[in-house]
């Protein structure tokens, strides 16, 4: 569904009612009336229709009689002051009467107009967030809630609790997400004792998914339908939450979903405000201090196991973290601790059951990057990956990282998994709903994987790899990059606005090209765009007196800023490559008359040979393919090429040594060619 409008009205809304009302009292007014609106459409009908001095008085009334009902939302901090921009004529309920019906016949809709209302707060912390600063405890649940759309909360619910039902031999109606595969399970287990929990609540749309998949379950099994909702809420599904406006949306959803089939129960979803308000659902049960009926529920949520854990964590990274939460995460989950959502998956996976599933959407940046080896290890060890979308880059209007949508069951073996690579189909969540669903359908699909976890363990630090062949994975097997020449990250001076010039900007006699080291500016290989074999002679440094100035350069407290490092590996013959790509990988040759900093990360062979057996072998479209493999993201880590697996050099290199100094022949006439060039004699076409 589009839900272009309801984004504009809830952000014109937002606008209006802050201009005239305190924050608080303009977000309750907003949510209650689109509340009311979801629980009773003609009671908003009658609301606008009133005479503008009676409709305050009915629109508490209202309120107070939906609060004992429903809760939630209707019931948070109680009754405030209402702005008159709320009720008035051609106001917010009339604009809101003006929607379409549609929208509101799916309780969903409070989820999402939660966060279209929040959005430009959420916008202004995420400016903060891309500075590396850190978030007050208020802020982190803000910042971190990006709502899972519903088809994907489909498909998470339908592959844990669905499989996790069919398995046992219930007979359920699956939804069109669902991958199938069910396996019949020996064990027997009453529908009242499977438990499911989402310990990063949001709004509850993935608990709302998941009492449908409930509902049809006690149907078969000849349950009356407000006995089955009863036994959902108080047996089933359980949820926490940082943000206590997010759970009052959710609580109030929820008893509108019971509701509807004849029972009015309060669910087991409650926020950790006042309880655990660093750290949330990641805190042990045992640790909580017992005040209340409310802290001794979240006591006994935490201390249990369940057999199906579907969620959507936060996302945030360690440079982000307050101190506190930084602390708890050192102190705990050190090994997890690169990302907040890694630490979630750690704790869910401690949670689950035996044999119990876990679904999850989260950045994709853990099935590759270094920093998440040890939870691809603890993944590994633990459960088995069963199903995974791994989305297109920026398919995810509402999340500034890729993300992947997948499903576990927590027993270390059990078969191959099956995966979607929807990474290509570049669009928005529709074309992927969409690719996923033709994947599901179509088990020949060019875009479909199956793969074993076992098979990613071949490859260094365990990245998953899903796509990969066996003659690619065999070349695992072999000797890594680093394993066979030093790969080193060069200089960091600390300000390269002070120290780095172009070669142009200087006087020339000044640049050391002839390695004297008697003259204030060297060349520097500083990385660069995209381009082989030769090219990217740009910059020159300070580095007068053996870089003296930049060795010791501090800040006012007299920290070093400036990082000198492998200056032993300077003024050596090398190939380079940028840490910044384009996607692809470039490598260049260097001589001996240039030093290299951070940017341009360097490989040093022990002779000409190598070196250019070396260089023609990572411009090669296999040596791309393979570093994808190790890093897909922009940044490539000296750590990641060192990774790199290298075949056997065969005695005979001549013909292959002849065609990479061609290329770089032809690469260096090409840059040459250019004014940048510190080596220019005249245009080609002249």
């Amino acid at each position: 569904m589009d839900y272009s409008q309801l984004k504009r009205f809830a952000a014109r809304q937002r606008s209006l009612l802050l201009a005239e009302s305190e924050e608080k009292a303009a977000y309750c007014g907003f949510m209650r009336l689109c509340a009311l609106a979801v629980a009773d459409w003609s009671a908003l009908e009658e609301l606008n229709a009133l005479p503008l001095k009676l409709r305050y008085a009915f629109f508490r009334e209202k309120c107070r009689q939906l609060g004992e009902s429903f809760g939630g939302i209707f019931s948070l901090y109680g009754e405030l002051p209402l702005p008159s921009q709320l009720l008035a004529e051609e106001g917010t309920s009339a604009e809101l009467q003006g929607l379409q019906h549609k929208y509101f016949g799916d309780l969903r809709v409070l989820g999402w107009l939660h966060q279209y209302y929040n959005e430009p707060y959420r916008e202004e912390i995420a400016v903060g967030l891309k500075s590396s600063k850190r978030l007050s405890a208020e802020r982190v649940a803000a910042a971190t809630q990006i709502f899972t759309p519903d088809w994907i909360a489909g498909y998470m619910v339908q592959n844990t609790l669905g499989r996790f039902l069919r398995s046992h031999g219930f007979d359920i109606a699956t939804g069109e997400a669902y991958f199938g595969d069910d396996k019949i399970c020996k064990e027997s287990i009453r529908p009242e004792d499977i438990k499911l929990i989402d310990p990063c609540l949001g709004c509850g749309n993935i608990l709302l998914s998941a009492f449908d998949v409930f509902m049809g379950l006690y149907r078969n099994c000849g349950v009356p339908e407000a006995a089955a909702a009863e036994k959902i809420m108080r047996l089933n599904l359980f949820g926490l939450e940082l943000d206590e406006r997010a759970c009052a949306v959710a609580e109030t959803a929820l008893r509108l979903k019971s509701a509807e089939y004849g029972a009015l129960v309060k669910p087991h979803v409650y926020d950790l405000t006042g309880v655990s308000e660093i750290a949330g659902s990641l805190i042990n049960g045992d640790d909580i201090r017992i005040t209340d009926d409310k802290t001794a529920a979240i006591g006994r949520i935490l201390n249990e196991k369940y057999d199906i854990i579907v969620t959507n964590p936060p996302y945030l990274g360690k440079a982000a973290m307050n101190i506190e939460l930084s602390g708890f995460i050192g102190e705990y989950y050190s090994a997890y601790g690169a990302d907040l959502f890694s630490v979630f998956i750690a704790r869910t996976i401690k949670i689950c059951a035996n044999n119990g599933l876990l679904g999850f959407l989260t950045p994709s940046t853990w099935l590759f990057l270094q920093s998440y080896e040890k939870l691809r290890q603890l993944i590994y060890k633990e459960c088995s990956i069963q199903t995974m979308l791994h989305f297109e880059y920026s398919a995810f209007d509402d999340a500034t990282v890729p993300l992947c949508a997948f499903t576990m069951k927590k027993t270390p073996d059990c078969g191959r998994g099956t995966y979607l690579r929807l990474t290509d189909f570049k669009g928005d969540m529709d074309l992927q709903r969409q690719k996923c669903l033709e994947g599901i359908r179509n088990k020949s699909c060019t875009y479909r994987y199956e793969a074993d976890t076992s098979n990613f363990l071949r490859i260094p630090t365990a990245p998953v790899a899903y796509w990969l062949g066996k003659r690619i994975l065999k070349a695992f097997d072999g000797v890594t990059l680093g394993e066979t020449v030093p790969v080193r990250e060069g200089l960091i001076t600390g300000d390269n606005d002070r120290f780095l010039r172009r070669w142009y900007e200087v006087d020339k006699d000044k640049i050391d090209f002839t390695v004297s080291h008697k003259k204030k500016w060297c060349l520097l290989n500083k990385g660069g765009e995209y381009r082989k074999w030769y090219g990217n002679r740009e910059f020159v440094v300070n580095w007068e007196n053996e870089g003296t100035e930049i060795k010791s350069f501090r800040d006012g407290s007299g920290k070093l800023r400036s990082r000198p490092q492998s200056l032993d590996y300077n003024f050596r013959p090398s190939v380079s490559w940028s840490q910044i790509t384009s996607g692809e990988l470039s490598v260049r040759y260097f001589d001996s008359s240039f030093m290299f900093n951070v940017a341009g990360t360097s490989a040093f062979p022990r002779n000409e040979c190598e070196l250019l057996l070396l260089l023609g072998l990572l411009n090669s479209k296999t040596a791309s393919a393979l570093a994808r493999v190790l890093n897909p993201t922009l940044n490539m880590n000296p750590g990641d090429l060192a990774r790199l697996p290298l075949p056997e050099f065969p005695d005979d290199c001549q013909a292959a040594e002849e065609l990479v100094r061609e290329n770089i022949r032809m690469c260096r006439e090409d840059w040459d060619s250019f004014e940048t060039s510190f080596e220019f004699k005249r245009h080609p076409l002249i």
